[in-house]
């Protein structure tokens, strides 16, 4: 109703200027030796795409000259009538915005400020929960999945699919690639033995996508310029590197700053493979051995600071000593001086946001950046989406902690079933991997 107002009211004005016998009395150029001046904006309030009218003077009547900023998201100005300007949220600028107005030289600042709404979605794109276990490809409302355990994207939308073997006699690991544009699932990669199939990447130079394997040193890569032919890649030890074991690994990540996938093997390793030569080095040891005997690592890059490595430590199953207690900790790397240190969790297992020295969580998993800077942790075991804010605050995104279960809708009601995978992509959508549903979900945040 709100938008419905506000649109009708602009639409009235417009009107009433174009047919106003004295049109120059409202449709006021911009006049370059004055100041803009700014006064009110109506609502104070919303989301995505909120249709806001700004209040001031010397707007001007072109709206290709002025810059309307929320925080430092710029909006789509559509009309501008001299003393009022109409334009449109931008996506995710921020919960407390601060809206600019440029024009030329001069730029002002509203006093009061603008709360954005985020809002949030869960839905299903493929698989089919509560069916029979099987593996169907075709149409997404047709298709099925068996344990969907890991997930890429790559910058087309194509979402990379890594399975695990269901236990049965004859079950295969598979890499399965949707497409929700053209309405397809489709098979790559399906083998019996030679290592599981683990946490992939997208590489952003050359959009190719890898995926590792446990008990086996190799990994595998699907190239798009060789139609998603998939290559198993064994790497080669550089010379004079320091010794290192790559057959027991569980995620690889492509660092934006130098384009080589980084590791962090059970052994504490961090080892560094160049994706053209495929030549691996040691780049820091022990890592977390002092605490840990068998390390189960997932990492993740932070874009606007891309020598920064991430990474968390959920609980693992070590084939020798059984299952090895997590630290249920986010820790971080960094690569120009080789220094670990702590970056979210207590260590105490559970859920608890606010401060991230103080968050809990329970047996964190995948871990991913959205362009933006905010860092989205799969909390396994607590079945949620949580997510830390630039300035450390630790927030739930959705789920219910400690409830598992298959529900799509918001974030009040949507239910998730321990999932392992999740990827983002470049417009800020969460693709899970939901393990027990045996399905592919969306998270989609505006």
């Amino acid at each position: 109703m709100k938008k419905l107002l506000i649109v009708g009211g602009l639409c009235l004005l417009f009107m009433q200027c174009k047919n106003s016998n004295d049109d120059d009395a409202i449709l006021k150029p911009n006049d370059p030796t004055k100041p803009i001046e700014l006064t009110s904006f109506f609502p104070d309030s919303g989301g995505v795409a909120e249709q806001v009218i700004l209040r001031g003077s010397n707007f001007g009547i072109n709206e290709n000259e002025l810059r309307v900023y929320f925080n430092k998201k710029q909006a789509t100005v559509i009309r501008t009538i001299g003393d009022l300007a109409y334009v449109v949220a931008p996506k995710l600028p921020g919960d407390t915005c601060i809206i600019s107005v440029v024009l030329g030289k001069d730029s002002m600042q509203y006093n009061q400020p603008f709360f954005y709404k985020t809002r949030v979605h869960v839905s299903t794109i493929a698989g089919t929960p509560f069916a029979d276990e099987a593996n169907v490809d075709g149409p997404l409302v047709e298709s099925r999945f068996t344990r969907p355990y890991y997930i890429a994207v790559d910058q087309e939308k194509n979402i990379f699919v890594g399975q695990y073997p269901n236990g049965s006699s004859g079950s295969l690991h598979r890499v399965r690639m949707i497409n929700e544009e053209k309405n397809t699932v489709t098979t790559l990669l399906q083998y019996s033995t030679g290592g599981y199939i683990l946490s992939g990447t997208c590489s952003p130079s050359s959009k190719t996508i890898y995926f590792p394997l446990d008990g086996s040193a190799q990994y595998y890569e699907f190239d798009p310029e060789k139609q998603w032919a998939p290559r198993r890649v064994t790497p080669i030890k550089k010379s004079g590197s320091g010794d290192f074991d790559l057959e027991r690994k569980y995620c690889l990540a492509v660092c934006p700053a130098d384009n080589m996938l980084y590791t962090i093997t059970t052994k504490g390793e961090l080892v560094k493979i160049n994706p053209k030569t495929h030549e691996a080095e040691l780049v820091m040891k022990d890592i977390l051995t002092d605490k840990l005997s068998y390390l189960q690592a997932y990492l993740t890059f932070d874009p606007s600071n891309p020598n920064m490595l991430y990474f968390v430590n959920p609980s693992s199953l070590n084939p020798a000593d059984g299952v090895i207690p997590g630290t249920d900790k986010i820790y971080r790397i960094d690569l120009r001086r080789n220094m670990l240190e702590d970056y979210a969790g207590s260590g105490v297992k559970g859920h608890l946001d606010g401060p991230s020295a103080l968050a809990q969580f329970n047996d964190p998993c995948q871990i991913c950046f959205d362009k933006d800077g905010t860092l989205y942790v799969g909390d396994t075991d607590n079945c949620c989406v949580r997510k830390i804010s630039r300035d450390g605050v630790v927030s739930t995104v959705v789920g219910i902690p400690g409830k598992s279960g298959y529900l799509d809708g918001n974030p009040d009601i949507a239910l998730l079933n321990r999932f392992w995978g999740m990827y983002i992509d470049e417009e800020g959508t969460l693709y899970i991997a939901d393990y027990y549903n045996n399905c592919v979900r969306k998270l989609t945040i505006e």
